[in-house]
């Protein structure tokens, strides 16, 4: 440490006094030079600086957002690699979704998944290399640009009020299932509700990824995305309530933004556990400015 920090023993210490309000009051100037030592001197906290510094920050996600042109579309098998890079880029490797789960949710129920894109030329970075490798072209007409994947919501149907372990598996009569026989497999009956994965007649529309690219984050996209779907959700008429599951520390984000409602301590064992349940009940409420 720089030693001109510290006092040298010829001068006398300097004494650092702090209000414990946001702003130091103002004595007059009898009180100032009774209460103070004259080598004395407070901090006063200047508010306006901070609301300057939070219109700074807004304004330039705002200008990040703006240049990524964000548009959302419904995902389909043909993004499989798309969706398994921007999981592998976002989560740990114990709460990803498997490959093995990304071709069945959407081959089976592709339109309950939602997808952020970004039409970009630019080069991509170390960070986004991976996102960039599995984009596509938006259209034939414009070979030179990519769109990119920046965020996606995957979903089932369930016919839990919440979302399970169950609800999470592949269900035992799709063809890329370990114990898929389709010889001895019977068709599935939509109202067993033993079954587990997509329930074509659940009500509960179970969220089981929820994601933005990290090198885009805090620019409000998953925001963003999120309305998006639980618009497209609510004006599709296609259940009664979304259900997701979220560490403790994103839960104010669900209540806050979306008017989830927190049902404590979920059971499912996914990802090692401890996620909190989550339940929206109704769509057209929820979402908030």
């Amino acid at each position: 440490m720089p030693r001109d920090l510290f006092p040298n023993s010829q001068s006398q210490e300097l004494t650092l006094t702090e209000s414990p309000e946001a702003k130091t009051p103002r004595p007059n100037a009898s009180q100032e030079q009774e209460q103070l030592p004259s080598n004395a001197f407070t901090i006063v906290r200047d508010e306006s600086d901070d609301r300057e510094q939070q219109l700074s920050n807004r304004l330039r996600r705002s200008d990040e957002k703006k240049k990524l042109h964000p548009y959302v579309q419904l995902l389909s098998i043909s993004d499989l690699e798309a969706c398994v890079a921007l999981e592998a880029a976002t989560f740990p490797e114990n709460e990803r979704c498997s490959r093995e789960k990304f071709i069945y949710r959407l081959t089976t129920c592709p339109t309950l998944s939602l997808g952020l894109f970004s039409s970009t030329t630019a080069l991509p970075t170390s960070a986004t290399q991976a996102a960039f490798d599995a984009a596509r072209p938006p259209d034939s007409s414009t070979p030179s640009h990519r769109a990119v994947l920046l965020g996606h919501v995957i979903a089932t149907l369930t016919d839990a009020l919440a979302v399970t372990d169950a609800s999470m598996e592949i269900s035992k009569s799709f063809p890329s299932h370990p114990n898929y026989l389709p010889t001895a497999l019977p068709p599935p009956d939509p109202r067993d509700a033993e079954s587990s994965g997509h329930r074509p007649l659940g009500r509960t529309i179970a969220i089981h990824s929820v994601c933005i690219l990290p090198t885009h984050q805090n620019l409000g996209l998953g925001k963003t995305l999120l309305k998006a779907y639980m618009q497209r959700m609510e004006s599709s008429g296609i259940a009664d309530r979304i259900a997701l599951l979220a560490h403790p520390e994103l839960v104010g984000w669900y209540v806050g933004k979306f008017g989830f409602e927190e049902r404590g301590e979920s059971k499912v064992t996914f990802g090692g556990g401890r996620w909190r349940e989550l339940v929206c009940r109704k769509l057209f409420l929820c979402w908030r400015e």
